[in-house]
């Protein structure tokens, strides 16, 4: 009989120890989470990019970097990605596309194949940018 007790309370040691590791790696892959957003200018194509720890934060580094780099008023922001990488691609006739993916082939893909939605000619990744 005292087996049986010792056996039902390590096999409960066991499961509660098991929750216990399952509930700590999940906070802690949340505390992690890595915000990235890719902007863009038309006018002079620039592109920047803003890292950060929330979405708001990453969309306004690369919003704040673009207008920065380009002096430009016409920068936006197409693309923000949590966790992923990003990826900006430019046709030859000035159509551009964002992808977004969990790894860099993925994202590069998602981009051209959105330049060339727009009607993008010869679509390129000009920028790819990883927020992990």
């Amino acid at each position: 009989m005292q087996k049986n007790y010792f056996q039902k309370g390590f096999l409960a040691t066991i499961t509660v120890c098991s929750l216990l590791a399952g509930i700590t790696q999940s906070a802690h892959a949340q505390s992690r989470n890595v915000f990235g957003a890719i902007s863009y200018s038309p006018s002079t194509q620039t592109y920047s990019s803003g890292i950060a720890k929330s979405k708001q934060a990453a969309i306004n580094a690369a919003l704040n970097n673009c207008i920065r780099e380009s002096e430009a008023q016409d920068c936006t922001v197409p693309l923000w990605f949590k966790n992923a990488w990003g990826a900006l691609a430019i046709g030859s006739d000035g159509s551009y596309g964002t992808g977004w993916g969990t790894s860099q082939a993925l994202a590069e893909k998602f981009a051209v194949s959105t330049c060339q939605r727009y009607g993008g000619d010869n679509c390129r990744v000009i920028f790819i940018r990883q927020a992990r």
